[in-house]
């Protein structure tokens, strides 16, 4: 249905937390995505296999240390399994109502590009998804 790919910073204290949280939710979604993380910051293999998620190393860097964005993409694209493709930020927690927004869309018209807004949330702990969180 959807690759969603993102790009995580090193899996460190708070980061790894709400990394982690991030990903193990977008694993959950129904229908089934596939999620690809991009790049070779601290744990980003370990997690991937973790998750059973696909990795894609080896993305190329700016100046920086920063992953360019036209190798990102390329990297992405090459994994995708599925035509529609989702950037989401590593620590962005996603609900069912994204795939019921792309399916919609999709149905609606064949180019688009969807936008979504982030709700803060103060997290301290791993999240239970099993619960009612």
């Amino acid at each position: 249905m959807l690759t969603i790919f993102g790009i995580p910073k090193p899996f460190r204290g708070h980061i790894d937390l709400i990394q982690r949280n991030a990903i193990q939710s977008w694993t959950r979604l129904r229908p089934a995505c596939q999620v690809v993380l991009i790049g070779d910051e601290y744990g980003t293999k370990e997690t991937a296999q973790e998750f059973g998620v696909c990795h894609a190393p080896d993305v190329a860097l700016n100046e920086f240390g920063t992953p360019r964005e036209n190798s990102v993409l390329q990297l992405a694209e090459e994994a995708a399994q599925y035509p529609i493709m989702c950037l989401a930020a590593s620590d962005l927690i996603l609900m069912s109502d994204v795939t019921r927004a792309v399916e919609r869309v999709k149905n609606s018209t064949h180019n688009f590009a969807i936008c979504g807004q982030r709700w803060n949330l103060k997290v301290t702990e791993p999240i239970d998804f099993n619960s009612s969180w």
